[in-house]
């Protein structure tokens, strides 16, 4: 799987873009601030329809971006994929919203296409399946419980499309219960027959619920069996990682979504009297967290910097193994100025990655210092200046 060609209309500081790409490895390279992350952004854009770095679409529009015929402006991203099931055109455009008078309003809409046919965005997931390395990927493993989370979201949403399209519907069905426990206590009013009243939401979540743990449980042993290993390697000899899923609430000893829906419905009733007291959902998917062993010590809170640095480029990679295995095809790799922040061990796995024969890799620098002559030599290049490409 690779992006043979990358289209950009007013997107972040790019005016027009019309770029080929090779299917190994790209090193794009140049001064802070002058675009090379905003093709990374575009590309994961394409994967998973968000941005890395954003909560608003709407700064996804060039700034100075003007609109056709009174319309309000947008931006264009687009790419032409190779994958072995054949090629496909994934294309989105994100334009700002407006009122009748055309005056600006906060977010965004867009409009996806695939192969120029409209499309949902959930039915983008998947299409193009990618693995981002930043600098921040630490917060995977010192930052709150949502960074990962997040990250096994987006893993198992490009890998398998019900598991996207029941996330959507557990997040549905959880505002909904949410706020139906909310207004209770705000009223200060507890329905004589809750039980019955939030039967159906209840059940609902649990079904959706219990296919989510089952995916995410499945998916922890495949990265224990990965990233353990690597992990092992790159601290020079320490006890192998342990991935642990820490649950919100007793799953038993279920492991598949029949059975772990029974057992969150066991703690929906559980915890009713203290959900109607709080006015939120207290257990499930969305509260749940992963905790990073070695040795038995929780190292995500009494780890040093380099431990928690090699557990989460272990993480990353694994990432990347476990969508080579259940799919058969090596995700494109988007490296945004990591390899400068690794020390030699730690770079040395991640090239080894990159060097994988039917890898492609799309990786950014500030200069070329970072690399010695034999990597340069191997990889196409270009520069990027205030958001034009050049190849050299």
């Amino acid at each position: 799987m690779y992006v043979h060609h990358l289209f950009l209309r007013d997107f972040r500081n790019y005016r027009r873009l019309d770029l080929a790409l090779a299917p190994a490895t790209t090193l794009f390279y140049g001064p802070n601030a002058a675009g090379k992350t905003s093709l990374l952004e575009a590309i994961f854009y394409l994967a998973t329809t968000r941005s890395p770095r954003l909560s608003s679409d709407r700064e996804l529009v060039r700034w100075d971006a003007v609109g056709e015929a009174g319309t309000p402006p947008f931006a264009r991203i687009a790419a032409d994929v190779e994958r072995r099931i054949g090629p496909v055109r994934l294309e989105v455009l994100v334009q700002r919203r407006a009122d009748d008078d055309g005056q600006p309003l906060n977010g965004a809409q867009k409009l996806v296409r695939i192969d120029k046919r409209p499309a949902r965005a959930i039915d983008l997931i998947g299409q193009l399946r990618v693995v981002l390395f930043t600098p921040t990927d630490l917060t995977l493993v010192d930052g709150p419980p949502a960074e990962r989370r997040r990250y096994l979201d987006i893993t198992l949403s490009q890998l398998d499309p019900h598991y996207v399209r029941t996330l959507a519907h557990y997040q549905k069905i959880l505002l909904q219960r949410n706020s139906l426990l909310r207004a209770w206590r705000e009223q200060r009013r507890v329905p004589r027959h809750v039980d019955a009243e939030l039967a159906y939401w209840d059940q609902e979540l649990a079904a959706a619920g219990g296919y989510l743990l089952a995916e995410r449980l499945r998916a922890i042993v495949e990265l224990n069996d990965l990233s353990g290993p690597l992990y092992q390697e790159m601290s020079g000899g320490e006890d192998q990682l342990q991935i642990e899923y820490a649950a919100s609430c007793d799953l038993g000893t279920a492991r598949d979504a029949g059975g772990l829906a029974e057992r969150l419905l066991l703690a929906f009733a559980a915890q009713r009297s203290d959900e109607l007291a709080r006015g939120q959902t207290l257990c499930g998917p969305h509260r749940d967290d992963l905790i990073f062993t070695v040795a038995g010590i929780n190292l995500g809170r009494y780890g040093s910097r380099g431990q928690q640095r090699s557990i989460a480029l272990a993480l990353k990679i694994g990432e990347a193994g476990l969508m080579r295995r259940r799919s058969g095809e090596a995700p494109v790799l988007l490296l945004d100025d990591v390899l400068s922040e690794l020390d030699a061990q730690r770079r040395a796995h991640l090239l080894a990655l990159i060097h994988h024969p039917d890898q492609q890799t799309l990786l950014t620098a500030t200069d070329l210092s970072d690399f010695n002559a034999d990597f340069l030599a191997a990889v196409r290049r270009y520069r990027v200046e205030d958001g034009q490409v050049f190849a050299g």
